[in-house]
């Protein structure tokens, strides 16, 4: 059985208290989750402009390059998955077991994920309308004779993700060429994108300060929503009402659909 720990700032740490993840049907556990906590992430937020200082010290054209190769990691490659390593198949027999998604949807979604990742550079010259990048490292630029102004809002995207959708995911794998670092709580039964993923990124040179992932309980996603200057949570029509109108928190549900990272 795998042992999955928390991920801070690419530091594994293994917590005393744990979380089983299960198969949907059987009830069998599959892996073993570090539990963290609501005052970890809060103490580890302290150091959020350092995952921004890491990516903003790599020219994006390279970040392009390097999720690139990320993706075919994550599509191809065994890669280590908390104590041990994880094959492709092992990946999807693992996700459609604690999900209940059929596995040929389980490999659709890994196929679209790699599919954002080796398509970086198209989609975030449709993200920024066409935008030169170095404007989003240094701030300033021109356009058409026009002067411009990016300025980033948060140096980490926080994220509460869900367990019965891996196929939001494609909606964070831009973050990272953005020079904005990543900050994952997992849904309880679908860890295995997140982690996979982060595995994928490190292995081709992404920062490992870049990402942080906290598994957890309810605090835990409340820390990340209230730690995070920008952040999007998951979940149905009571999480969007719970925080509704929050000017840090986009939730992800019947009617919301927008990413609030930078500009406006």
């Amino acid at each position: 059985m795998l042992n999955l720990p928390v991920l801070r700032w690419g530091q594994p740490y293994t917590s005393l208290e744990v979380d089983e993840v299960v198969h949907f049907s059987t009830g069998e556990p599959i892996a073993k989750v570090s539990r963290a906590n609501g005052g970890l992430v809060q103490r580890d937020m302290r150091k959020a402009q350092g995952a921004r200082d890491a990516l903003r010290a790599i020219p994006i054209e390279d970040l392009i390059a390097r999720v690139g190769r990320a993706g075919e990691l994550y599509m191809n490659a065994t890669l280590p998955m908390g104590d041990g390593t994880q094959a492709p198949d092992a990946f999807v027999r693992a996700q459609s077991a604690s999900t209940g998604l059929p596995e040929r949807l389980c490999r659709a979604n890994m196929s679209k994920n790699a599919f954002v990742l080796g398509e970086m550079r198209s989609i975030l010259t449709s993200l920024t309308r066409g935008l030169s990048l170095d404007v989003l490292t240094t701030g300033y630029g021109e356009e058409r004779g026009v002067p411009i102004s990016y300025q980033a809002q948060t140096p980490v995207l926080g994220l509460v993700l869900p367990s019965n959708s891996p196929g939001v995911h494609t909606l964070w794998l831009p973050i990272i060429p953005m020079q904005i670092g990543l900050v994952l709580k997992p849904g309880p039964q679908e860890p295995w994108t997140p982690y996979r993923m982060s595995a994928a990124f490190l292995e081709a040179g992404i920062p490992p300060e870049a990402i942080s992932i906290y598994p957890g309980g309810g605090d835990v996603g409340a820390a990340v929503l209230d730690s995070c200057s920008r952040s999007l949570i998951f979940g149905g029509t009571a999480t969007v009402d719970r925080y509704r109108g929050d000017p840090r928190v986009q939730p992800h549900g019947p009617g919301f659909s927008k990413i609030l990272l930078g500009d406006d």
